[in-house]
């Protein structure tokens, strides 16, 4: 008989086992919770005088985001609006929030926020969050003692 050999065994009792675990993982009422991400997603980097912080935020208005900034912490607010003409119960799948959303996210160091300046392009915010002067690294000279 010419063809492919299937290489494993049918074990029962592995079968068993894997189908009561995803019976188990299906029943437990903090699995959702686990899995929530923060919206939107950022990333922040140090781009030397300053730090980078870009934001994906696809379908959302510019005119439907504010920022404040307070100490170290900068605060992202806006609204995804539904899109007209859908309704509630015409979804068989929704996995992109709408709605309000907030998020506030601990910077590394102080800035100056009197510089912060924004940009929204292609539904990437992006802003730059000029380091403040006393949190910049500052050359010390040596001196002999003599």
């Amino acid at each position: 008989m010419n063809g492919t050999q299937w290489q494993g065994r049918w074990d029962p009792l592995r079968e068993l086992q894997r189908e009561v675990g995803r019976l188990f993982n299906g029943l437990d009422p903090f699995q959702p919770l686990r899995n929530v991400r923060q919206y939107p997603p950022v990333n922040v980097y140090d781009a030397g005088e300053g730090y980078i912080l870009s934001a994906q935020l696809p379908g959302v208005a510019v005119e439907e985001v504010e920022l404040t900034i307070t100490g170290e912490t900068l605060t992202m607010r806006g609204e995804r609006k539904r899109p007209e003409g859908v309704k509630d119960d015409s979804y068989r799948r929704q996995e992109r929030p709408v709605g309000r959303w907030s998020r506030t996210i601990t910077l590394p160091d102080r800035v100056d926020s009197t510089q912060v300046s924004a940009t929204f392009t292609n539904g990437i915010l992006t802003v730059n969050l000029p380091k403040a002067e006393n949190a910049r690294p500052r050359h010390i000279a040596v001196n002999s003692g003599s």
